[in-house]
């Protein structure tokens, strides 16, 4: 017992272990971790400081950018809309027909006053949309700007609709052609691929006038709503018979239109009626009347019967 317990004292008191990597104690303390230093609260604040000046910086600058931006775009729309550059110095005006003679000196004399205005801020549509009213013998206007001074104007006018021959109680006539709104384009003459209307104006305010003067060119001889009816009413007679309607003669004063068909015989019609339902009237009486083969004088679809299908004719001896 005394020779273990002298050997304990002895390893004791030489410090050593039984670990087998185990040198010394001085050396294993070596290995243990320091801890890092805590930075000192001051450089933080400062890094802090930088970086807010940094920020700042930068949206200074970003205002700066949209500021110089704004700027130039501001100069840019000066310089377009303010400079001479760009100023109205002439205007051209054509026309389609003679017949807007006067309307295209109107427009040209209307114009003149928008001289020397921008270019660029002129509105096109407002002194279209006015000249219209103003003018509606006009069809249309189109106004183009022609950069950098100038603008280029096109009026185009009615379509011829029909010829018109007046016919007068004393055997007097007279030749016209008419357009869309039933004003003269044309006087003394006939267009071959338009259908005639032959006026008959007995005692009324024509007959009056062509004793003291003559019709003259741009003077509404009939309205547009009668024109549009009397051209109607020929080409549904057409397409429902299938008979060529030849002249169509408009009792002005009677408010009456009697078709001359190829088959020589006349269709009258009462304008103040449904002119459809007149013509239907005939189509149901072909079960009884074959207008294709019966040598007709004329067919009245005026007179209403009782039932409304009442259908006059009249054959010729």
């Amino acid at each position: 017992m005394s020779l273990l317990s002298a050997l304990r004292k002895k390893f004791k008191k030489k410090g050593r272990t039984r670990h087998a990597a185990f040198r010394d104690y001085r050396s294993a303390n070596t290995h243990k971790t320091r801890k890092r230093p805590i930075n000192p609260k001051i450089k933080t604040q400062t890094k802090s400081k930088k970086g807010h000046k940094k920020q700042r910086y930068k949206a200074v600058w970003k205002w700066m950018k949209i500021i110089i931006f704004l700027a130039i775009i501001i100069f840019l729309l000066r310089l377009l809309f303010f400079s001479k550059y760009f100023a109205i110095n002439s205007v051209e005006v054509n026309s389609d027909s003679d017949f807007i003679l006067e309307e295209k000196q109107a427009v040209t004399l209307y114009l003149q006053n928008v001289l020397g205005d921008n270019l660029l801020s002129f509105n096109s549509q407002e002194h279209e949309n006015y000249l219209l009213k103003e003018y509606p013998n006009i069809k249309s206007i189109k106004i183009k700007k022609d950069f950098p001074r100038n603008l280029l104007v096109n009026l185009e006018s009615y379509s011829d609709s029909a010829n018109i021959q007046i016919t007068y109680e004393d055997g007097g006539k007279q030749f016209f052609i008419v357009n869309e709104l039933g004003i003269i384009s044309s006087v003394g003459a006939s267009n071959e691929y338009l259908p005639t209307i032959v006026m008959d104006v007995t005692g009324t305010d024509l007959e009056i006038k062509e004793e003291n003067s003559t019709l003259i060119l741009g003077e509404t001889l009939l309205s547009q709503e009668i024109l549009e009816k009397l051209l109607e009413t020929e080409k549904d007679f057409e397409s429902k018979f299938n008979v060529q309607v030849l002249e169509v003669y408009y009792l002005k004063r009677a408010r009456e239109v009697h078709l001359y068909t190829e088959r020589d015989f006349f269709v009258w019609i009462d304008l103040t009626q449904d002119i459809g339902m007149q013509l239907n009237k005939l189509k149901k009486a072909m079960t009884k009347l074959n207008i294709y083969e019966e040598p007709l004088l004329y067919i009245d679809l005026r007179i209403s019967g009782q039932n409304g299908e009442k259908v006059i004719y009249k054959v010729s001896e």
